[in-house]
C-alpha cells in the first residue's frame, strides 16, 4: 500500500511538472510569438512604393522610402508593433481613461485628467482647423499616414501580451490622441499647480517671512494679497503625479549645451542634450531613422507622435530642455454656486459646463461635471467632488486657440536654415521649451512657448485674484524679447532649467538650482578644444560643484559638546572632508551627505504635513530652500532653530540610521546600497507581475542635481530615483552620419525581443553607442520589406 502511494505521489509529481514546463513553454513561445517580425516581407496598404526597414545592433529601424507618406505611414506601423501598449497607456492616461483599465485605484488620475479636458481640447483645435483648412497639406498627409500605419498594425498584428493580460484590443489612434499625449507632457512641467496653493496656504500659517524662504525666488517690492484657501489642490495634484511617477513619463528638467566650432576639436559645432523625464517601461524615446528623396530624419519620437521631437540629419539637428517659464497660473474665482456663475469685474459671468463619465473596471461609471471659466477649468470641484463658492481655476497656455504643437515641429523638421527654424519655434505656444540648435556654422537657443507680461510687482508664484482683472495677462514677449542666445562670442550655450543670466526679475518661472548650470558652465569654459568622447565624461559626470560650497558651510558650523563627541564622530566628519565630490555608487561619502541634507530639510519643515513635505520633495523649491538656509545664516528660518544644535542633532541621526542599517564598518555604506533605480512597467506595478515586467533596482551612480541628474523626489525611505537622463546624445556636425548617443533601457517594449532591455548597462555606466545615418553590412542585423497590397 506504501509503495502504491509513493509511486502515485510520484506519477502525481510528474504530472504537475508536465503542466508547469508546458506552461512555461508555452508562455514562452506565447511570449515569443508576440515580438515583431523583423526579416521577411510584410503587407502595408496604401504604400506607393516597397519601403525597406533595417534594424540596427540596437533595433533602431531605418526606413527608407519614396515619399514621405511612405515613410509615415512605415513608421506607424513598426512603432506600434514595438509600443502598442505604451501607446494605449498614454492616450489613456492623457484623457482619463485608465480608470476602464486598470481599476477603481486610477480613477483620482482619470478624474484629475478629464478635468483638464486634454482630448476636448484637442478635438476642438482638429475640428476648427480642418474647418478653416489650415492644416499645412503636407503636414496632414504624413500624420494621417502616420496614424493609418498604426491602426493596420492594431487590425493585424499580434497584440502584445499585456493586451491579452488585461483583455481589451485598443481602438483605431488619431491626431487628437497624440495632441493629447502632447498636453499631457506639458503639464507635467506644472510645478506651478503643486507649489502655488501651498505657498499661499503656508503663507497664512507660518508668516510671509518664513514662507519667503521656501519660494523659487525673492524678488523685492512684490504685491500679497492673501486669499482664503488651502493646499487641498496642491496635495490632491501631488497624490496623482505621485501615483503615475513610477511606470509613466513625466518631464522633470534637463541638461543641454551646444559649443562652436572654435570650441571642438573638429572645429564644428557639437550639440549635446539629455532631458531628464521620470523613469519608465518601456522608455519615453522611440528611436527610428527616417530617409526620402526629400527629407531625412534620426528622430527621438514621443509614441504617439508622428514627428520627433528631437532629431537631427546631415546638415542640422536639435536638442530641448524645460524653461520653465511661468506659462500656468491659478486664480481664485468667486463662484455662486446656484445660478453657476463666477465673478469678474464686477460682473456675473456664465461658466462653462460638461458632463464627463469616466468607466471603472469592476465598478459603476463615475459621473462629473467639468466648470470652467475664461481663466480655465475649475481645479478643486473634479478634485474633491463638491463646488466651493472660492474656487481655484487653471491658466495655461495649452487651452489657446493658436497651440499647434504638431504644426511647430513638423515646421522646424522642415528647416532648411537657423532662420527657417527660429521662425518655426516662434510659433510654439506650450508646453515650455528651450530649443537648442546646431547646424554646420550656428549655434542658437530659443524659448518655445508663451511668455507672459504681468502688472509689476505680482506674486505669480502665489494664487492670483481671479475676480478684479488686477491680475490678468497684460500679453506675451516677442520672440526677441525672450531669452535667446544666437552665435555667441563665448562660443558656449548651457541650458540646464535655470534662470536665464542677463533676464529682469519681472521673468518670472519656476526654475531648477542653477547648481547644474553652473557645474556645466565651469567645466566646459575650460577647454576649447573639445572632442565627442571627452563631452561624453562630462554628460556622465556624477558631480555637482555646489557641494563644495554647501559641505562647506555644514562642516564650518558643525560643532559637539565634548572631546568624547567629538571624537565619536570624527572619522564621519573626516569622509566628508575628504570627498572628491563624485557620487559613484562605490563613494561612501554621498551616503552620509545626501542623508544628511534630507534630514536637515525634515527637520526645519517640521510644521509641515508629510503630504506638504513631499511636495517641496519634489519640486525644485525643496533644494533651494536647503541651500537657501545652509548659505544664509541670517535666514529667519534660524530664529526658529539653533543652527549649530539642529546641525549637530541631524548629523548624529544620520550617522545612527546608517550604522543601524549597514553596521559600523563605513565600507558597507555604498551609496549604491542606498541610491538605486527601477524601471517600472504599468503592469509592474502590481505584484508578483513586477518580477517580470520590471528591470531592476540597479544600483545608481549620480544624483539629484549633479550633471548625472538621477532625480529622487521623496524624503521617505531610501534614495529611490524616480527620474533622470532619458536619453544622452552627442552630435558633432563634422561628421554628423556617425552621432553618439544612448536608451536608458532599450528601444523595444517586447519582453522577450533582443532590444527590450540591450542598452541598460550601457546607460548605467555612462557609455554611448553609435547613432548612424549610414549603415554598413556589419551594422544591419535585420531586413525587412513592405509592400502595398
Amino acid at each position: 500500500m506504501i509503495m502504491n502511494k509513493k509511486k502515485t505521489l510520484k506519477i502525481a509529481l510528474f504530472i504537475f511538472a508536465l503542466i508547469v514546463l508546458s506552461a512555461i513553454v508555452g508562455g514562452y513561445e506565447f511570449f515569443r510569438s508576440r515580438v515583431p517580425q523583423m526579416n521577411g516581407e510584410a503587407a502595408l496598404s496604401g504604400l506607393s512604393a516597397p519601403v525597406e526597414v533595417v534594424r540596427d545592433r540596437h533595433g533602431i529601424p531605418h526606413i527608407n522610402a519614396q515619399t514621405s507618406e511612405d515613410a509615415f505611414r512605415t513608421l506607424g506601423y513598426v512603432m506600434a508593433s514595438e509600443r502598442l501598449f505604451q501607446m494605449e497607456v498614454s492616450r489613456r492616461l492623457a484623457q482619463g481613461e485608465l480608470a476602464e483599465l486598470l481599476g477603481e485605484k486610477l480613477l483620482r488620475s482619470d478624474k484629475l485628467f478629464r478635468n483638464l479636458g486634454l482630448k476636448y481640447e484637442s478635438e476642438k483645435l482638429f475640428a476648427r482647423k480642418t474647418a478653416e483648412k489650415s492644416f499645412d497639406p503636407q503636414m496632414l498627409k504624413e500624420m494621417n499616414a502616420f496614424y493609418d500605419g498604426v491602426n493596420q498594425f492594431v487590425e493585424k498584428g499580434a497584440l502584445p501580451i499585456e493586451f491579452k493580460i488585461l483583455g481589451i484590443k485598443p481602438r483605431p489612434f488619431s491626431m487628437v490622441d497624440g495632441q493629447s499625449f502632447v498636453g499631457l507632457m506639458g503639464f507635467s512641467f506644472g510645478i506651478a499647480i503643486m507649489t502655488e496653493p501651498l505657498l499661499t496656504d503656508l503663507a497664512k500659517r507660518i508668516g510671509g517671512d518664513l514662507t519667503n524662504d521656501l519660494r523659487n525666488e525673492k524678488i523685492p517690492n512684490e504685491v500679497t494679497r492673501v486669499v482664503d484657501t488651502s493646499s487641498f489642490v496642491s496635495k490632491e495634484v501631488l497624490k496623482v503625479i505621485s501615483s503615475l511617477e513610477s511606470g509613466f513619463p513625466l518631464f522633470e528638467g534637463s541638461n543641454g549645451w551646444l559649443l562652436s566650432g572654435k570650441r571642438t576639436s573638429s572645429g564644428s559645432p557639437v550639440l549635446s542634450n539629455d532631458p531628464h523625464i521620470s523613469y519608465s517601461h518601456p522608455g519615453i524615446w522611440f528611436e527610428a531613422h527616417i530617409k526620402t528623396p526629400e527629407y531625412e530624419s534620426y528622430g527621438h519620437f514621443l509614441s504617439l507622435i508622428p514627428f520627433p521631437i528631437l532629431s537631427h540629419n546631415r546638415e542640422r539637428g536639435w536638442g530641448l530642455t524645460m524653461s520653465l517659464t511661468d506659462d500656468m497660473d491659478i486664480y481664485q474665482e468667486q463662484i455662486n454656486e446656484k445660478d453657476l456663475t463666477y465673478r469678474f469685474k464686477g460682473k456675473d459671468l456664465p461658466l462653462e459646463k460638461r458632463e464627463e463619465i469616466i468607466k471603472v473596471k469592476n465598478a459603476p461609471d463615475f459621473k462629473m461635471t467639468v466648470f470652467k471659466t475664461h481663466h480655465g477649468p475649475i481645479l478643486d470641484y473634479a478634485l474633491s467632488e463638491t463646488t466651493k463658492e472660492k474656487s481655484l481655476s487653471l491658466q495655461w497656455p495649452f487651452y489657446s486657440e493658436k497651440n499647434d504643437p504638431f504644426t511647430t515641429v513638423f515646421r522646424m523638421g522642415r528647416a532648411k536654415n537657423m532662420q527657417e527654424f527660429k521662425d518655426a519655434v516662434a510659433t510654439g505656444m506650450a508646453p515650455g521649451l528651450n530649443i537648442l540648435y546646431a547646424d554646420k556654422e550656428n549655434i542658437g537657443w530659443w524659448i518655445f512657448g508663451e511668455v507672459w507680461k504681468k502688472r509689476p510687482g505680482i506674486k505669480t508664484d502665489f494664487i492670483l485674484d481671479g475676480q478684479s482683472g488686477n491680475d490678468e495677462i497684460l500679453g506675451t514677449l516677442a520672440m526677441n524679447e525672450k531669452p535667446h542666445s544666437e552665435n555667441p562670442e563665448s562660443g558656449l550655450i548651457v541650458s540646464a532649467n535655470a534662470r536665464p543670466a542677463g533676464y529682469p526679475a519681472h521673468l518670472r518661472g519656476d526654475w531648477q538650482p542653477d547648481d547644474r548650470q553652473k557645474t556645466l558652465e565651469k567645466i566646459l569654459s575650460q577647454n576649447d578644444k573639445w572632442s565627442p568622447e571627452e563631452l561624453m565624461e562630462v554628460q556622465a559626470l556624477n558631480m555637482n560643484f555646489e557641494n563644495k560650497v554647501l559641505l562647506h558651510a555644514l562642516l564650518n558650523d558643525l560643532s559637539f559638546k565634548n572631546k568624547t563627541e567629538e571624537n565619536r564622530y570624527e572619522k564621519y566628519v573626516q569622509i566628508l572632508r575628504e570627498w572628491n565630490l563624485s557620487s559613484e555608487i562605490t563613494s561612501i561619502a554621498p551616503s552620509i551627505y545626501y542623508s544628511w541634507a534630507r534630514d536637515i530639510q525634515k527637520k526645519m519643515l517640521v510644521n509641515l504635513t508629510d503630504d506638504e513635505k513631499e511636495i517641496f520633495a519634489k519640486v525644485p523649491n525643496g533644494w533651494i530652500f536647503f541651500k537657501r538656509v545652509i548659505l544664509e545664516p541670517t535666514s529667519p528660518w534660524w530664529k526658529k532653530f539653533d543652527r549649530a544644535a539642529l546641525l549637530k542633532e541631524t548629523f548624529i541621526g544620520t550617522i545612527t540610521t546608517l550604522e543601524k542599517r549597514f553596521g559600523e564598518d563605513t565600507n558597507e555604506w555604498k551609496w549604491g546600497k542606498l541610491h538605486t533605480l527601477e524601471f517600472v512597467h504599468p503592469i509592474g506595478r502590481v505584484k508578483p507581475l513586477n518580477y517580470i515586467f520590471n528591470l531592476g533596482p540597479y544600483p545608481a551612480p549620480g544624483a539629484t542635481q549633479e550633471v548625472n541628474n538621477q532625480k529622487v523626489t521623496s524624503y521617505k525611505g531610501d534614495f529611490a530615483v524616480t527620474a533622470g537622463p532619458s536619453t544622452r546624445r552627442i552630435i558633432d556636425f563634422a561628421r554628423p552620419e556617425k552621432a553618439w548617443g544612448i536608451l536608458p533601457i532599450g528601444n523595444s517594449g517586447h519582453l522577450l525581443s533582443p532590444f527590450y532591455n540591450d542598452q541598460v548597462q550601457l546607460f548605467l555606466e555612462g557609455k554611448y553607442r553609435e547613432e548612424l545615418l549610414d549603415l554598413d553590412e556589419g551594422d544591419a542585423r535585420f531586413k525587412m520589406t513592405f509592400k502595398s497590397l
